[in-house]
């Protein structure tokens, strides 16, 4: 094996060992662990077509409908990409979409009975998982670690 190898080798071993402590990796596998399992319960609960790419489209839904453009905008994808994800959902049921009255060009996306429903369902897992998570932190740890993660997200920690 050539020297090369050798020091990409041990670089690689570094970075895996570092990024064991590393608070983004770690902040990162929290989140995916806290939202794959409230999407599991919502999904075991009668929404089994949703899939975790499709969140993107709910999270960027505002009353009275949103752009495609803006949907996109807030999750950090090509209007391209974010027209795929919609036309998924819609077909699923969960959204409708329709030209925008105030420009033609535009598409307004907003919420179908069943999108509602499952943005309920959606809601009581997540409380429900953030009560066991609090549970099993003690409340005045759960409460710290809220204002710690604020204070990252770049919030006051209030």
């Amino acid at each position: 094996m050539s020297r090369r190898f050798l020091i990409s080798d041990d670089v690689l071993a570094d970075f895996a060992e570092s990024a064991q402590q590393d608070l983004g990796r770690l902040l990162e596998a929290a989140a995916r662990t806290v939202n794959e399992t409230a999407l599991a319960r919502v999904v075991a609960g009668g929404f089994p077509d949703v899939r975790p790419s499709h969140i993107p489209v709910f999270a960027g839904l505002e009353p009275g409908g949103t752009r495609i453009t803006v949907l996109a905008g807030k999750a950090g994808v090509s209007r391209q990409a974010m027209g795929a994800m919609v036309r998924e959902v819609e077909a699923l049921g969960y959204v409708v979409s329709q030209p925008d009255s105030n420009d033609a060009r535009a598409t307004l996306v907003a919420l179908s009975d069943r999108g509602e429903k499952f943005c309920r369902a959606m809601i009581t897992a997540t409380n429900d998982l953030n009560d066991e998570l609090t549970g099993r932190l003690g409340h005045i740890s759960a409460q710290k670690l809220r204002r710690q993660l604020r204070v990252i997200a770049g919030g006051d920690g209030q």
